[in-house]
């Protein structure tokens, strides 16, 4: 398999390439980073994109223009961008995650199914932790912890999420809580308050090769497929 590999000079690009390296299955067949682009005679079986919004929307616009599945892991996206990926799915299948961690989407997983059983009373908090580079904040997987939430009780996420303020609670919201320091991967915890007791679900990732493992399985799984947009876990069975 051919991989174009857009933020290539990333953290998580350059994991995906040692994982590429040692296989005889895959090879890198173009990159893209925020100093160059690919070219024209680049040719792949599936772009995979772990950058910066910006170069995620030229990233966009190749693979659409060459019918190339993409694998999109940039978080931070705007609703202007998203809305072009939603259109160019009509032509292309597109995997798009905010973590592609096999623990992440099981945590996801765990958090609906205890939104959905706990009753409202139950308050939930949702707090991440990453290293002092990430840019965007909250982070991606957290706005997902959020949005499965609201998803499960039936509020609308954009309505009922925000970082945490001054103030008393308010009844039904989700707050995040956002720490950057160090060289942490990555930490999320949900935490569900009741009254007297207390539900956690975490996960902590160490080791940023689950990312890229992750995203090279998405792309096996995606080339091939039809068009459309496919969630990681839609990937996993």
């Amino acid at each position: 398999m051919k991989i174009l590999l857009s933020g290539a000079s990333g953290r998580v690009g350059r994991e995906i390439q040692r994982l590429v390296e040692s296989s005889d299955r895959l090879r890198i067949s173009g990159t893209a980073s925020s100093e160059h682009f690919f070219r024209d005679a680049d040719r792949g079986d599936v772009l995979i994109d772990f950058s910066r919004p910006e170069l995620s929307a030229r990233s966009l616009a190749f693979a659409s223009a060459h019918g190339v599945p993409l694998v999109l892991g940039t978080t931070g996206i705007e609703p202007a961008l998203q809305a072009d990926i939603d259109a160019a799915s009509a032509s292309i299948p597109i995997c798009q995650a905010a973590n592609f961690s096999l623990g992440v989407n099981v945590l996801l997983d765990l958090v609906d199914r205890a939104a959905a059983a706990l009753p409202d009373s139950f308050e939930a908090e949702i707090s991440e932790l990453h290293h002092r580079w990430k840019v965007d904040a909250p982070s991606g997987t957290a706005l997902a912890l959020g949005r499965a939430v609201a998803q499960a009780r039936g509020s609308d996420p954009d309505a009922v999420a925000g970082v945490r303020g001054a103030g008393v609670r308010e009844k039904g919201g989700i707050g995040y809580q956002v720490a950057r320091g160090g060289d942490v991967v990555g930490e999320h915890v949900v935490t569900f308050f009741g009254e007297g007791e207390r539900v956690e679900l975490a996960h902590r990732c160490s080791d940023r090769a689950v990312f890229a493992r992750g995203a090279l399985h998405a792309a096996r799984r995606l080339f091939g497929r039809e068009p459309g947009r496919y969630s990681f876990r839609d990937l996993l069975a």
